[in-house]
């Protein structure tokens, strides 16, 4: 109980701080891929389509299942390692170019769509905007921290991109939602 309790709290501590996983020493995990979003310079917001939406939705939802087959195999794991693997399986680092590769999208296009609507949905939650299961103490938040949360997250989109996010927020929304319950919160 302890363990997944500190786990849940390491978890939305990384992505509260917008931290990413690094590889243990030994690793050979590769470093995310940046390259759709990284080909813009660092001023230049990631610009996706409706067409990327459609892709991120469905990439999520088979994310989802990913997720959940992974702690079904956890639950019934019968050795440590079994419990390590399975519990491997449902990070994002596997889900993301899985969910990818079996809805046949490009993993690069996928990954950068998912990190600019996450980092919305975020900041959405943080601020209490949609219900998540995200919490912040901002008495203790950094400044970046305090000023992202006093922004409209929807002003660090290309407009063509914030449109077509707004247009789908309702049925995205639940979508990630529904995802961050299921990782963030040991779900």
């Amino acid at each position: 109980m302890i363990r997944s309790h500190l786990t849940a709290t390491l978890l939305l501590a990384a992505i509260a701080c917008g931290g990413e996983r690094t590889p243990a020493s030994g690793d050979s995990v590769a470093p995310p891929a940046r390259d759709a979003a990284s080909s813009a310079s660092a001023d230049t917001p990631f610009e996706f389509t409706d067409a990327d939406l459609t892709v991120y939705e469905r990439g999520l939802r088979k994310e989802i299942e990913l997720v959940q087959a992974a702690k079904a195999r956890g639950d019934s794991a019968k050795t440590p390692a079994e419990r390590g693997a399975a519990a491997q399986a449902a990070f994002e680092t596997a889900t993301a170019p899985e969910a990818a590769k079996a809805i046949g999208a490009s993993l690069d296009r996928y990954q950068a769509t998912r990190r600019t609507v996450n980092r919305v949905f975020e900041t959405l939650d943080f601020q209490g905007k949609i219900s998540g299961p995200m919490e912040l103490d901002t008495a203790n938040a950094t400044p970046e921290m305090k000023q992202r949360l006093s922004s409209d997250p929807f002003a660090e989109l290309a407009p063509a991109s914030a449109v077509a996010l707004r247009a789908r927020l309702d049925a995205l929304a639940p979508l990630w939602i529904e995802y961050m319950n299921l990782v963030a919160v040991n779900g």
